[in-house]
């Protein structure tokens, strides 16, 4: 029996962030990402991405378009993050992509 050449990916872990801080210096920008929990008041943090200036630019430009698609598509995002329940919006983003499916 023949072996067959497989490409396999590996999955993306996605991880939940309410929380960023970012920071630059001559050669790079840097983007921690993190969870803020409102009982204690403290902030967990989880991930840095680190990138060239060029790419940040990119990033930063690609951000605000994908903001404005889904403006067009769901309604204005609140200002204030205080407006916001973040669980409530993962509750709805998860039944409509239950709903895909």
């Amino acid at each position: 029996m023949k072996a067959h050449s497989v490409k396999r990916r590996q999955a993306r872990e996605g991880k939940y962030a309410n929380y960023f801080e970012i920071g630059h210096n001559p050669f790079e920008f840097y983007v921690d990402f993190g969870q803020y929990d409102p009982e204690s008041e403290t902030v967990q943090m989880h991930t840095r991405i680190v990138t060239s200036p060029a790419c940040a630019k990119m990033m930063g430009q690609t951000l605000s378009s994908s903001v404005e698609s889904y403006e067009r598509d769901h309604g204005p995002i609140p200002a204030s993050s205080d407006a916001v329940d973040a669980m409530e919006m993962v509750r709805e983003s998860l039944k409509r992509t239950e709903n895909q499916s």
